[in-house]
């Protein structure tokens, strides 16, 4: 159990010794709370010193706890925005996820694009060197056509010509 503090603190001009588990700062923090409470009051209210001492602790009580109502409302408002911000939290961290997941499935469809269209390129560069291959020998097989036709027509002229010669 904690070490009990027993310190005396000034109330409305008069010495009271408070006890308790707190420490002696926290209970003069208190102590000062409640002077300011009654300074108000004499402030705000001319005939407060003319009012009873019951009267006047009532008055008191009801304040300190009118205090302590708005504190815990404001402490509500802000554990409901806490909640709230959490909740946004949670979703953009849910949003984020699924946008990486997305994003991850959109690179790798990339990449899988990226290998077919060099894949196809490949292809496409094999059968043009194929082609080509193809076209060289073919050409190659035309002119040699065209050669041994050029040849041939040579001769037959060569020969048309022998037979004319001969002729005359």
């Amino acid at each position: 159990m904690s070490e009990k503090n027993t310190v005396e603190v000034v109330i409305d001009g008069k010495i009271y010794q408070l006890s308790g588990a707190e420490n002696e700062s926290y209970m003069h923090e208190v102590a000062s709370y409640l002077n300011q409470k009654i300074m108000t009051f004499k402030r705000e209210l001319p005939n407060y010193n003319k009012l009873e001492d019951n009267l006047k602790a009532l008055l008191l009580e009801i304040n300190v706890c009118d205090d302590l109502f708005k504190e815990r409302e404001k402490t509500r408002a802000a554990e409901r925005d806490k909640d709230d911000q959490e909740r946004e939290a949670y979703s953009a961290k849910h949003d984020l996820v699924n946008m990486q997941m997305k994003l991850e499935a959109a690179l790798k469809e990339l990449a899988d694009t990226q290998k077919q269209l060099e894949e196809l390129e490949q292809r496409e560069k094999a059968r043009m060197n194929l082609l080509k291959e193809e076209h060289g020998a073919e050409n190659k097989t035309l002119s040699d056509r065209i050669m041994n036709n050029g040849t041939a027509s040579a001769s037959k002229v060569s020969t048309t010509l022998q037979k004319m010669l001969k002729e005359n």
